[in-house]
């Protein structure tokens, strides 16, 4: 079956349409096969902003609900049995080899929902959210970056700017801080280059291992020496000079 995301619903929200229009980027690319599982650095912070708290947790649930429900039944219809005919207690309640299939299965199904009900209410949506957003950050290679970083920055210029001052929804805050972060990167990348000699061809066609993190205020540092103007392919903001609203200062 297709796991495409459906086009847009005139019902939606504003904000709604515009993550779908984010998401469907994402989509397109794993449609293509151009976008890949995540692998190392990547891979390690995603699984960690996932598994921890809520599969973590989910698991616990799922394991525990499932052994008291397998025992439960049984100890407490012994305990009452036992409890009711002192003098001569029944024989001990077991379950036939059909009832053992058929009750470990409707076991195993509802701590299984179970535990994915808490898992999921367990997540941090917000860790998750923003553990995604400063994925251009890393240090070293980073696929998800050199895969949708252009199309994402591209797709958020051409959104009304005031949209995404006044639209505090975790996920539009994630998109904005995903782009903003794959400015830094892309800007810190040419940085780089600069500094090992390429010239601008040069610059297009050689990839950078960046040796660290990308600094989060990489911007700030090039404006505090003096060099900012000096910079090439990189465009300011029109309202970056309101310390308060510029682009870099969206939180």
């Amino acid at each position: 079956m297709s796991s495409r995301i459906p086009p847009f619903d005139n019902a939606l929200s504003e904000d709604e349409k515009i993550v779908e229009s984010f998401l469907s980027i994402v989509q397109s690319k794993l449609d293509n096969k151009i976008l890949k599982p995540p692998r190392g650095k990547e891979r390690k912070l995603l699984q960690d902003a996932v598994l921890y708290p809520g599969f973590v947790i989910g698991t616990l649930v799922t394991v525990g609900a499932f052994v008291v429900m397998r025992r439960a039944p049984k100890v407490v219809i012994n305990y009452f049995a036992k409890k009711q005919f002192p003098d001569k207690p029944p024989p001990e309640f077991k379950e036939g080899p059909a009832m053992q299939v058929v009750g470990s299965l409707f076991d195993a199904t509802f701590a299984s929902l179970l535990g994915l009900t808490v898992g999921t209410v367990c997540t941090n949506k917000q860790k998750v959210l923003m553990t995604v957003a400063d994925i251009p950050l890393v240090e070293g290679q980073s696929d998800i970056s050199n895969i949708l970083c252009n199309d994402f920055i591209k797709l958020y210029g051409t959104t009304n700017k005031q949209f995404w001052k006044t639209h505090t929804d975790d996920s539009i805050v994630a998109i904005q801080r995903f782009v903003q972060n794959c400015e830094k990167r892309q800007f810190y990348e040419r940085k780089l280059k600069r500094e090992m000699g390429l010239s601008h061809e040069e610059m297009e066609s050689v990839d950078v291992n960046l040796p660290n993190r990308v600094p989060e205020d990489i911007i700030q540092q090039e404006k505090d020496r003096n060099d900012w103007a000096s910079v090439e392919d990189f465009e300011v903001d029109d309202e970056s000079d309101d310390s308060s609203e510029g682009f870099w200062n969206q939180k």
